[in-house]
């Protein structure tokens, strides 16, 4: 039995409308599924939104960390947590997708 990759969904969180926020991590979450992947959401993470930033980063990385993958949603560039996820996930070598990858895969 093959097991599925885990990827983990990056964007940007703070400073944003959580509602949106939520609604677009869900929507990347479905690209990826659809794609084969085991979707990761940081907004699964067991803490409370909004909360602390740094404890939400310590959990999330942790999450990281227990991935295959990572996927960079639209304006991560913009982020200081997207960047640092991104930067954990490259150094650790897992695979790096960005959502326009994503979106244009075939199932």
């Amino acid at each position: 039995m093959n097991k599925k990759q885990k990827i983990y969904i990056s964007g940007a969180i703070a400073h944003h409308d959580l509602e949106e926020r939520k609604a677009s991590f869900e929507v990347a979450a479905a690209f990826c599924e659809a794609c084969g992947f085991e979707s990761v959401n940081p907004f699964n993470n067991g803490l409370p939104q909004p909360g602390d930033w740094r404890e939400h980063m310590k959990a999330d990385l942790k999450m990281l960390l227990d991935c295959d993958a990572i996927c960079m949603m639209d304006g991560w560039e913009e982020s200081k947590g997207c960047k640092l996820e991104h930067d954990v996930a490259s150094t650790c070598g897992l695979t790096v997708y960005y959502e326009s990858d994503i979106r244009t895969m075939r199932v």
